[in-house]
């Protein structure tokens, strides 16, 4: 990410909270970085950091002359903002709306989990991966599969975040964007997010020193998701963003079998 769209990403969040969270907005977003997608010439337009910014917001509202009021407003102050590149704004387009539906969601659904278990539900199914993946099925064949394969089992906001991002991948696998959208959900309330692979569920105890360790580490509270995985005998494995905490028996056990072996 360049400093550009990491400076214009910090306003593009502070301005959001100027707007009701609506489930509306959040999917005239969604649209308007679909639209994005579908157009490399209007995206190259309103991503140009070299235009005058009265006129890419002129251009922005005649474009997206079908969104909503707020939708059109708040598309109209990212494209006056300056992006690394045209494709940032589609990025931001995207998070923003996620941010929405966060807000949207508050406390009524554990929509971290939801985007994580649909995640894994998807991996769990060969054909099914494959045919969200797929670059020949269209985007609304895409989010039809997500919507039969999730739909009433979590909530209104879960699905329609993974209806856009299957529908919009952008050169993404699903697992990243899933991974990505869960960490905007936790960031939104406050939070940072923590995977941790255990052989077996963690007690409360376990549970309060993970927390505790990972708050030291990163000074911020985090979400912490649960995977069990047989193959680690004992420990955990933490991963927060790119960074790895392995303290895993099988690690363990790898590292002394190189040493010995040395």
């Amino acid at each position: 990410m360049g400093a550009q769209t990491s400076h214009s990403l910090v306003k593009a969040r502070s301005s959001l909270a100027s707007y009701a969270p609506t489930r509306e907005l959040a999917a005239h977003l969604f649209a308007a970085a679909m639209g994005l997608s579908g157009s490399s010439a209007l995206r190259s337009s309103l991503g140009d950091s070299s235009a005058d910014p009265t006129a890419l917001q002129a251009l922005a509202r005649s474009a997206f002359a079908s969104l909503s009021t707020d939708a059109r407003a708040l598309v109209g102050e990212l494209v006056a903002l300056r992006w690394s590149s045209p494709r940032d704004i589609q990025a931001a387009l995207e998070e923003l709306g996620v941010r929405v539906l966060a807000q949207v969601s508050g406390d009524s659904s554990d929509l971290v989990g939801e985007l994580l278990a649909v995640s894994d539900l998807i991996h769990s199914d060969p054909d099914v991966e494959l045919a969200i993946g797929s670059k020949r099925a269209s985007a609304e064949a895409k989010a039809t599969l997500v919507s039969a394969l999730v739909g009433g089992k979590v909530s209104v906001e879960a699905e329609a975040i993974v209806r856009h991002l299957v529908s919009d991948p952008r050169g993404r696998r699903i697992g990243r964007m899933l991974m990505g959208a869960a960490e905007t959900v936790a960031d939104q309330g406050g939070q940072g997010l923590a995977v941790v692979s255990v052989a077996k569920p963690l007690s409360g105890a376990q549970l309060a020193q993970i927390e505790s360790l990972v708050h030291k580490k990163y000074q911020r509270s985090h979400y912490i998701a649960q995977r069990v995985d047989g193959s680690l005998v004992g420990g955990a494995r933490i991963r927060v963003g790119d960074d790895v905490i392995d303290g895993s028996v099988a690690t363990r056990l790898q590292d002394l079998r190189m040493k010995l072996a040395g």
